[in-house]
C-alpha cells in the first residue's frame, strides 16, 4: 500500500503537445483554454484551356480562445473542374469555405475559379484564380490575410495565349507569359505542426496556368498542393492536375482538356502542455494537476 492504496503501477504524467487534424466535418472537444488553429479552405477548380485555380484561404490564429463546449468543424471541398474543349462549363467553381465554429468563428474563404479564354472571368476567393488570355484577362482577387491575387492572362501573339497561375497564400500567381505561369506558393506551417501535414508542411498553393506555347510542357503548381497545368499542344494536350487533398491547393489549368479540380481543405488544432499517461495516476498528481488547471480529459 506504499502507493496510497492504488492498485497497479504508478505512471509519470507526460506533458506534450496534442495536434488534431480535421479533413472532414466533425466536432472538436477542447482540453485547454487556447490553441493554435489553422483553417484552410478548399482550393479553386479550373476550366479547360484556362488559368490555374486559386488556393483556398489560409488563416493561422495562435492562442485562439477555446470554449468549454464542443466546437463544430466545417472542412471545405475543392472546387470542381470543367469538361474538355474550350467552352466554359458551369460545373467548374470556386472552392468551399472551412469554418472553425468557436465563439469567435474563424472562416477561410474558398479559392477562386481559374478563368477561361471564352470570356469566363477568373474568380475571387481566399486566393484568386488565374486569368485567361482573351476577352477577360484579369485575374481573380485574393482575400487580405488569407491569400493573394492570381496572375493575369496575356496574348503574346495572335496564335498563342498564356493563362495566369492561381494565387497562393504566400505569393501571387505568375502572369501569363511564353515561358511558364506557375501558381503562387503556399506557406510553410511545419514549425508549428510538423511536416506530416499538408504538402510537407505547406498549405495554400495556387494551380499552374495552362499555356498555348508548344515548347512549354506544364506550368507547376505552387508549394502547398497546387496542381500542375496540363501539357499544351492543343488539341492533344493533357488534363490539368487536381490540387492535393487536405492542402487547399488550386487545380491546374488544362489545354483543350479538362482542368484540375481544387484540393480539399483542412483544419489543424494544436493544444500545448496537455497531460497524459497510461496506467494509474497517483492521487497527489491528480490533485496537483487539477489545481493547476492541467488535468486532462482522455487524450
Amino acid at each position: 500500500m506504499a502507493n496510497g492504496g492504488i492498485i497497479g503501477p504508478l505512471q509519470t504524467p507526460v506533458i506534450g503537445d496534442l495536434i488534431t487534424q480535421f479533413t472532414a466535418p466533425g466536432t472538436f472537444t477542447p482540453l485547454k483554454a487556447t490553441a493554435d488553429v489553422l483553417v484552410v479552405a478548399g482550393g479553386g477548380g479550373t476550366l479547360s484551356n484556362g488559368g490555374g485555380g486559386g488556393a483556398g484561404g489560409v488563416i493561422f490564429t495562435p492562442a485562439h480562445p477555446l470554449p468549454g463546449s464542443a466546437v463544430p468543424i466545417t472542412v471545405g471541398a475543392g472546387g470542381t473542374n470543367a469538361g474538355g474543349g474550350v467552352s466554359p462549363s458551369p460545373s467548374a467553381n470556386n472552392g468551399s469555405p472551412s469554418i472553425f465554429g468557436s465563439a469567435s468563428p474563424i472562416t477561410a474563404t474558398g479559392g477562386g475559379l481559374g478563368g477561361n479564354p471564352d470570356a469566363t472571368a477568373a474568380g475571387p476567393g481566399g486566393s484568386g484564380g488565374g486569368g485567361a488570355y482573351g476577352p477577360v484577362p484579369a485575374a481573380g482577387s485574393g482575400t487580405p490575410g488569407q491569400g493573394n491575387n492570381g496572375g493575369n492572362g496575356s496574348l503574346p501573339s495572335p496564335q498563342h495565349g498564356a493563362n495566369g497561375g492561381g494565387g497562393g497564400k504566400a505569393a501571387t500567381g505568375t502572369a501569363g507569359n511564353p515561358s511558364a505561369t506557375p501558381g503562387g506558393n503556399g506557406s510553410d506551417f511545419s514549425p508549428t505542426y510538423g511536416s506530416q501535414y499538408g504538402d510537407s508542411g505547406y498549405f495554400g498553393g495556387g494551380g499552374g496556368g495552362a499555356s498555348q506555347f508548344g515548347s512549354i510542357p506544364v506550368s507547376t503548381g505552387g508549394l502547398g498542393g497546387g496542381g500542375n497545368s496540363g501539357s499544351n499542344n492543343y488539341p492533344g494536350g493533357s488534363a490539368g492536375q487536381a490540387g492535393d487533398a487536405n492542402t487547399g491547393g488550386g487545380g491546374g489549368g488544362g489545354t483543350g482538356n479538362p482542368g484540375g479540380s481544387g484540393g480539399s481543405g483542412a483544419i489543424l488544432v494544436k493544444q500545448t502542455n496537455v497531460q497524459s499517461a497510461p496506467g494509474v495516476w497517483s492521487l497527489a498528481d491528480a490533485y496537483n494537476y487539477k489545481k493547476q488547471g492541467l488535468w486532462p480529459t482522455t487524450v
